[in-house]
């Protein structure tokens, strides 16, 4: 009797010992697969950028989580509460204040409204702007039924933006006013 249960329980033991083994080895593959998609995506987001250096922050604005500089911009990761929860925006600025590209990286709002913004393309290329596109990015039009999330984007791209440009973000003085 006593063979009968003790076989399979040192099988299991053995089991979760190999499993623990291969889940602590696999760790560091898995974070330089993340660490490699975090680079695409920066680089997709400021074009012309291939490399990236963490800049510390220092400044005043809650909103701005951390700088990554690359050769024409920064990415910024940003955050602000929206309606149901917080909201974390990846920003691309050029270095002469142009939204270059964004990503809306964490969205827990209302299912059918807020959560739009995940993937919404023309709400968020709104916000985007070169130089040739002067009335891109004013009048930032809302996602209809959810208008403290499209509040919360407006938030983090202005912080962003004024990171860049060193303008006043309480004071809306982005080039879209908002």
């Amino acid at each position: 009797m006593k063979k009968s249960v003790f076989l399979p329980l040192i099988a299991i033991v053995l089991m979760a010992a190999l499993l623990f083994g291969l889940s602590f080895g696999l760790q560091g593959v898995a974070s330089a697969k993340a660490q490699e998609e975090h680079l695409k995506l920066m680089q997709t987001l400021l074009p012309g950028s291939e490399t990236f250096t963490v800049e510390a922050y220092t400044g005043e604005d809650v909103n701005i989580r951390s700088v990554h500089k690359g050769e024409t911009g920064f990415v910024i990761e940003t955050a602000t509460q929206g309606y149901a929860h917080e909201l974390v925006v990846l920003v691309g600025v050029s270095s002469k204040g142009y939204v270059t590209g964004l990503v809306v990286r964490e969205c827990h709002e209302t299912a059918g409204l807020g959560s739009r913004a995940l993937g919404d393309w023309q709400y968020l290329a709104q916000y985007l702007k070169t130089e040739g596109d002067a009335a891109v990015g004013t009048d930032i039009d809302a996602i209809t039924g959810a208008t403290v999330t499209s509040k919360a984007i407006t938030r983090c791209v202005n912080s962003a933006v004024c990171f860049v440009t060193g303008a006043d973000a309480d004071s809306g003085a982005t080039s879209w006013g908002g």
